[in-house]
C-alpha cells in the first residue's frame, strides 16, 4: 500500500511540473486598477480602432479585477488597439501614443512573457466626451465669434471687424488624433490643413495642436467668454475656444 501511495504521489508531481513547464507564457492580460468596470474593446488595425469597426473582441472588465485573454486570440508580432472606457466615459484610453503619457497606450505588440496591460484610475479627463462625444469618431466646429484677451480687458470681440474670409474655420476632430482645419488664406482662397494633436489629461477638454514637439495652438472647453469675469466658468460641451496655428485670435467654436 506505501508503494501504492508513493506512485500516486510521484505521478502527481510529476503532472504539477509538466503542467509549470507547459505554461501559455502568452497569455495576456488587463489589469484594471479602476473602482468602477470598464468596456475594453481591441481592434486589428489603427484604422478599424479610428473607425470604431470590426472590433477583435469587446469585454467589460469588472472594476479592480485583471482579465486574461488566450495568447491564440492574437498573432504574433502584430499590433493591436485597444479602446476603454468607464460607463460616463470620464476614465479613459484616448491619449495620444506619439505623446506619451503613463499607461496611456492604444497600440500594443503582445510578446510573450510581456503581456500586462493597467487600465489606471489617473486616464481621466473630458476630452473625449466633449470632442467624441462620448463614443463617437469625429466632431466638426466651426467659428461663431473671435477675441483678444488679457487679464486687464478681459475678452474683447473683434468678429465684427474680421473680413468673411477670415471667419472661416472649420475643425474636424478625429478619434485617430488628427484634426482637419479649413479655412481661407490671405488671399481668399479656400484652404486645408492636417494638424495632429495631443489630449492633455485635464478635467476641462483640452487638446494641443502639434508638430513634433512644438505647440501650434489648442481647443479648450471650460472658460468662455460668454461666462462671468474674471474666470468665464463655463460647463459648455458643445462650444470651446481655439487658438491656431499662425492666428493671435482666440476663435470661439461650436459643435456644428
Amino acid at each position: 500500500m506505501k508503494k501504492w501511495w508513493s506512485y500516486c504521489i510521484a505521478l502527481c508531481v510529476l503532472a504539477t511540473a509538466c503542467k509549470k513547464k507547459d505554461t501559455d507564457n502568452t497569455e495576456v492580460s488587463f489589469n484594471n486598477r479602476i473602482d468602477k468596470d470598464v468596456t475594453l474593446t481591441i481592434y486589428a488595425s489603427a484604422d478599424d480602432y479610428a473607425k470604431a469597426s470590426n472590433a477583435v473582441l469587446r469585454k467589460v472588465v469588472k472594476a479592480n479585477t485583471v482579465e486574461r485573454i488566450a495568447g491564440s486570440t492574437f498573432t504574433a508580432g502584430k499590433t493591436y488597439y485597444m479602446d476603454w472606457h468607464t460607463d460616463n466615459y470620464y476614465q479613459n484610453n484616448w491619449f495620444n501614443d506619439k505623446y506619451p503619457q503613463q499607461g496611456a497606450q492604444v497600440a500594443f505588440s503582445p510578446a510573450a512573457g510581456n503581456n500586462t496591460y493597467y487600465i489606471e484610475q489617473g486616464l481621466s479627463g473630458n476630452g473625449r466626451i466633449v470632442f467624441l462625444s462620448t463614443s463617437g469618431t469625429s466632431s466638426k466646429w466651426r467659428a461663431v465669434d473671435a477675441y483678444m484677451y488679457s487679464a486687464s480687458t478681459g475678452y474683447v470681440s473683434f468678429w465684427g471687424s474680421l473680413p468673411d474670409a477670415q471667419r472661416l474655420h472649420e475643425i474636424t476632430v478625429s478619434k485617430n488624433f488628427t484634426a482637419v482645419h479649413d479655412y481661407k488664406n490671405v488671399n481668399g482662397t479656400p484652404a486645408q490643413e492636417t494638424l495632429a494633436f495631443k489630449v492633455m489629461r485635464t478635467n476641462d477638454a483640452y487638446i494641443q495642436f502639434m508638430s513634433g514637439d512644438s505647440t501650434l495652438g489648442s481647443m479648450i472647453s471650460g472658460k468662455l467668454p460668454t461666462g462671468k469675469a474674471p474666470d468665464y466658468f463655463s460647463a459648455s460641451t458643445d462650444t470651446v475656444m481655439a487658438l491656431l496655428p499662425q492666428s493671435d485670435y482666440y476663435f470661439m467654436m461650436v459643435r456644428n
